[in-house]
């Protein structure tokens, strides 16, 4: 029996990380594609901000529901479902032919996407022991940078032979196949859950309940701050063609030095976090995420980006996984569904708004301030990490 839970457990810890990956691609694939949608429909840099806030508020807002809902329905359906409603929206988007087409398939794909995080992060929790969380939670990221990380290379490759719409499709597929694959998978049911009781009163009183500890609280606090810094590396590439003149293909290609830069951060991180706690490691992040936020504008070549872009991305991906790992010791298994889907929800909610302002600034003052508001985001991160206790 003990067998056929490990067995079970792995099974869909792998496809937790593989949908991860794929979450993740959708994410990273479309700022490569952004220049031609631009190019396409005349679109502004603000207008690039609404589809990536559509996107992120519809997934954001919903990862509470989600995370309540992981009380009552078991986590591969809402993982499967989630993934296969994710792709159809990714699909529908290509036979878009303006922008608020677009608009709306995007903000559909996010409510495609609303499970992953706070469902996957849970089903994580619940597999590995406290001592082993930053490290679980470390692979999970790492998958996702590895998606981030392929994503833009391909992408790049195959938008120059096939154009946007065809790309985006083929992209699709994957994510179809692993949310029907998750379906299959052996799941026990919880001792905890209680059917018949998911109404809006519950969940009110249930989400009083957790506020009131003032640990789950700062880590609120804290995701909240960093969540301001979401959406501003999908600005990279638009900046590179813009301000630089670069090809898209060749924007492209330093986007994916950005993220391949990145890949194994999420491990690092997980396990430093395990050694030398979460604070301190996180404040080491956050400080050098605002160093090299201020340097961007100042790589005026290839070289100088590469030095600026490599330890930007070092620093800056993946350190969600040490607050992740963090909410995973402090809260129980009757509460973490629950947690989880706050924290996400008040981190997309967040960086939804934040994009369309950095995409704002980028259009009246120029990317410098937006890159410079990103910096001072990330000393605001700093100093609340430091009251993660």
């Amino acid at each position: 029996m003990a067998d056929e839970k490990n067995k079970s457990g792995n099974t869909g810890f792998l496809l937790v990380t593989i949908s991860h990956a794929l979450n993740h691609v959708y994410d990273t694939l479309l700022p490569i594609l952004y220049p031609a949608i631009i190019s396409e429909f005349n679109l502004s840099y603000g207008s690039v901000g609404m589809l990536v806030m559509g996107y992120r508020l519809s997934s954001g807002t919903l990862q509470i529901i989600m995370g309540f809902l992981g009380r009552f329905v078991k986590k591969k359906t809402l993982l499967g479902f989630g993934m296969i409603w994710q792709s159809v929206g990714n699909a529908l988007t290509t036979i878009c032919s303006g922008f608020g087409g677009i608009f709306i398939t995007r903000t559909l794909a996010g409510i495609g996407a609303s499970p992953q995080h706070p469902i996957g992060a849970a089903f994580i929790a619940e597999n590995f022991p406290k001592n082993q969380l930053g490290r679980a939670m470390g692979l999970n990221l790492t998958a996702a940078q590895t998606g981030r990380f392929v994503a833009p290379f391909i992408g790049s490759l195959i938008l120059m032979s096939i154009g946007w719409r065809a790309t985006l499709l083929a992209f699709s597929i994957p994510g179809f196949v692993v949310g029907i694959l998750f379906l299959f998978i052996a799941e026990s049911k919880r001792s905890g859950d209680r059917a018949g009781q998911f109404t809006l009163k519950v969940l009110v009183s249930e989400m009083r309940e957790v506020l009131r500890n003032r640990t789950i609280v700062m880590v609120m606090v804290v995701e909240a701050t960093m969540a301001f810094r979401m959406g501003a590396s999908d600005f990279i590439p638009s900046y590179l063609v813009r301000d630089l003149s670069m090809t898209p293909a060749r924007a492209g290609i330093l986007f994916t030095v950005f993220l391949g830069s990145g890949l194994f951060a999420p491990y690092l991180w997980g396990v430093l976090s395990d050694r030398f706690g979460r604070s301190r490691v996180l404040m080491l992040a956050m400080g050098g995420a605002a160093v090299f936020w201020y340097l961007i504008p100042y790589g005026r070549n290839t070289f100088q980006l590469v030095l600026i872009l490599v330890p930007l991305g070092i620093v800056c991906q993946g350190v969600g996984g040490i607050i992740q790992a963090f909410v995973g010791e402090v809260t129980t298994r009757d509460n973490r569904d629950l947690v989880f889907g706050i924290y996400f929800t008040l981190a997309y909610s967040i960086g939804s708004l934040s994009s369309v302002i950095l995409g704002y600034i980028a259009d009246s003052f120029g990317f410098q301030i937006s890159f410079t508001c990103v910096a001072l985001f990330s000393v605001s991160a700093t100093i609340a990490a430091y009251f993660l206790k």
